[in-house]
């Protein structure tokens, strides 16, 4: 999903007044690739992240973002379901995510919370939803532009978690000349062709004070003077962000083994 191509027209036309067949020529070169969501070319990955029902996956959201970093992608972090949580609650998670190294914006699909704002960041930008089942990608799609009236689904009660309800990978075109793909939940990402001494590279909160580590191959876990190892848990560096890199460096450092 979302490969560029050159088209040559055999001359049918579409009731629209655009090419209806034709031939595709050649594949252009990809400027980057998801493998989970499949899709190229996307511009921003937009995480989705229920607050409530389900419950947030902080682990999968830096899984994600990893992934983000290797291909060169925005990432926007969209807390969904605002409206199940109390002012206490929501205070209490924005905390947890004090420093964050990328933006993110608080939404409810229910209350229209936020859903402006989400329009402004997709205008002009291919985008791609990802994130748990059950986190509100459809709900959020159809409070953006409901014309699209994406099929949705309500969480288990009884294992308050998310159902599929999109199964297929599909591109959507949006007002504001942009475009966003919905793509399936998802709960388990793995790393593929990726080495533990190139992780840092794609926590950025971590290649920032990397210079200023006493070594220059610290792979900031265990190692003396090390600046990262320092600020982690201050309003440097995520608390929550660092025990993630570490447990990543050594799964990454298993895998190897």
């Amino acid at each position: 999903m979302g490969d560029r191509v050159l088209f040559s027209s055999t001359g049918a036309v579409s009731e629209a007044g655009g090419p209806r067949e034709g031939i595709v020529e050649e594949q252009l070169p990809r400027r980057n690739c998801l493998y989970r969501p499949r899709v190229a070319n996307v511009d921003l990955l937009v995480l989705v992240m229920a607050l409530k029902e389900p419950a947030p996956d902080w682990q999968l959201a830096s899984r994600l973002f990893v992934l983000a970093e290797r291909q060169e992608m925005k990432a926007l972090l969209c807390l969904n379901k605002t409206d199940l949580l109390s002012a206490d609650e929501l205070a209490e998670v924005t905390g947890v995510l004090e420093p964050f190294p990328y933006p993110y914006i608080l939404t409810s699909a229910l209350l229209g919370r936020g859903v402006d704002t989400l329009k402004v960041r997709l205008q002009g930008a291919v985008a791609v939803f990802a994130g748990p089942s059950g986190s509100g990608k459809s709900s959020l799609l159809n409070a953006v532009q409901p014309g699209l009236s994406l099929k949705t689904n309500a969480v288990s009660e009884k294992v308050k978690r998310g159902r599929h309800t999109t199964r297929t990978v599909e591109l959507l075109p949006l007002e504001g000349n942009g475009a966003v793909v919905d793509t399936p939940g998802f709960s388990r990402l793995d790393f593929y062709d990726l080495e533990p001494e190139h992780l840092p590279a794609y926590f950025p909160e971590i290649k920032l004070r990397a210079a200023q580590c006493a070594f220059n191959n610290c792979c900031h876990i265990n190692e003396p003077g090390c600046a990262v190892r320092e600020a982690a848990g201050s309003a440097q560096i995520n608390g929550l962000r660092y025990e993630h890199y570490k447990l990543f460096f050594q799964e990454l450092l298993d895998r190897r083994k």
